[in-house]
């Protein structure tokens, strides 16, 4: 099966769908960061949030990085989004890496993953990247196995902090381009 996926830059009339998409995670991850939708003004600061990080501006120590919310054209629904770092700080290169993805849970297991990323190293081989790195937790076999899948080799395993104080080990893959 082909899937039919495009990538799309945060906007405002995607309010409810995104909205729609969030209710999905209730894991905690980091897609809980940006839950703050209640209000038309607080979607608007995540949108503007969202767009200024592609041009570095408010990323703080982090990489400046684009964006994608990811839309499957055959079903006109919102199933992920993808962030892409075309260069690491110190803390990306120790952790995530270039590029971090996700699928809502209903549309897991369908192969989104693997053609989000898939795009998305497309996206990083038209900016003339060399390689990526891409990390994942440790435990996630369905993200590592869609790395490897991709023509992700592992490099290590290390052990970081997570954004709520629990250590955890990530995985740390390059991917030749």
């Amino acid at each position: 099966m082909t899937m039919k996926i495009k990538f799309i830059l945060p906007d405002f009339y995607l309010w409810e769908e995104y909205a729609d998409l969030l209710d999905e995670y209730t894991d905690g991850g980091p897609w809980t960061l940006f839950r703050e939708y209640a209000t038309a003004e607080e979607f608007e600061q995540v949108i503007h949030r969202t767009n200024r990080a592609a041009l570095g501006i408010g990323v703080g120590e982090h990489a400046p990085c684009v964006t994608y919310w990811v839309r499957d054209t055959e079903t006109d629904r919102l199933i992920g989004a993808v962030n892409i770092r075309y260069y690491l700080t110190k803390q990306g290169f120790d952790t995530w890496g270039h590029i971090g993805y996700g699928v809502r849970p209903s549309e897991r297991r369908k192969g989104y993953a693997t053609a989000i990323l898939r795009m998305a190293l497309e996206e990083c081989r038209q900016m003339k990247m060399e390689r990526v790195l891409i990390g994942c937790k440790d435990d996630n076999a369905g993200s590592w196995k869609t790395i490897e899948k991709c023509g992700g080799v592992l490099e290590n395993r290390v052990n970081v902090i997570d954004h709520d104080g629990t250590p955890q080990f990530i995985r740390r893959y390059w991917i030749a381009l």
